[in-house]
């Protein structure tokens, strides 16, 4: 492995970067501000009318995609996942752990499929995904982005199984980012920061909603510039978490490059943060 460049954000220009959750809502807008960078981005979801309605808006704007339809929640739709991205990304530079399902459950309704389904999408596929796709990241430098929210850091009712599996998406960021300390593999957790439509909404039930709820949902592709930048980390900023709008502001402020000297300021936690 080669040592870490202080002060090195790459280009996305070029590289494959796998997007889970990608066929709707932050998912899309990440993977079409990654495409619209000039990187292949792997749409990778269950639901493949909402990967191909991504896609084709992609192509259609000169941008690169693939459409991986697969079940996050099962192990054996991670495998077939991973054994495709092993073979078709070769310049595999990025991985972005978007997926995710929020049910709200009071406690006294929580059965073992909800909080099953729950942690399996939203905090074992990041996990497992991210290790088997790690070497090829450390072949030559990379990024693991985790999307995470405020039920990372903060309870709310009837939540308990989304925000156990935020929890533990911070935990991994900060421990996989301890054990890559070093490497040109830079590990972060990313909160979007604005009002968007609920994760668990298909695109076709969210159109079918009223003009006044669809008016309180923010357009993601306003953080493109966040998840741009942290798609091109190598490991310079690491084991952080950053709110993607002021990540957004931070860097129409003082750019990439000046955004990496301020990484403890702009983050909401960083490794200086610890006990």
């Amino acid at each position: 492995m080669h040592p870490v460049q202080p002060n090195r954000v790459e280009s996305v220009k070029g590289v494959d970067v796998l997007v889970t959750g990608a066929g709707r809502g932050l998912g899309s807008g990440v993977a079409a501000a990654l495409a619209a960078a000039g990187a292949r981005v792997l749409l990778a979801a269950e639901v493949a009318e909402e990967l191909e309605w991504t896609a084709a808006r992609i192509r259609a704007a000169g941008g690169r995609a693939g459409v991986c339809v697969a079940d996050l929640s099962r192990r054996n739709g991670r495998d077939r996942l991973v054994r495709r991205v092993a073979r078709e990304a070769d310049n595999l530079r990025v991985i972005v752990n978007n997926a995710g399902v929020l049910e709200r459950r009071p406690i006294e309704a929580l059965d073992r499929a909800h909080w099953d389904r729950t942690m399996r999408v939203n905090l074992e596929a990041p996990v497992f995904l991210t290790r088997d796709l790690l070497p090829m990241l450390q072949e030559n430098g990379g990024s693991v982005v985790n999307v995470s929210s405020r039920a990372g850091v903060e309870g709310f009712a009837a939540q308990t199984a989304y925000c156990a599996s935020k929890f533990g998406i911070e935990a991994f960021t900060r421990c996989l980012a301890l054990e890559l300390a070093g490497t040109q593999v830079s590990v972060n957790a990313v909160t979007p920061g604005i009002h968007l439509k609920p994760t668990s909404l298909t695109r076709r039930y969210a159109e079918r909603q009223d003009a006044a709820t669809r008016a309180r949902w923010e357009d993601p592709a306003q953080l493109a510039p966040a998840f741009v930048f942290l798609a091109g980390l190598r490991g310079e900023v690491t084991g952080r978490r950053f709110d993607a709008h002021v990540l957004t502001q931070a860097l129409e402020r003082w750019g990439p490059e000046g955004v990496v000297r301020r990484a403890g300021e702009v983050a909401e936690y960083g490794p200086e943060s610890g006990p």
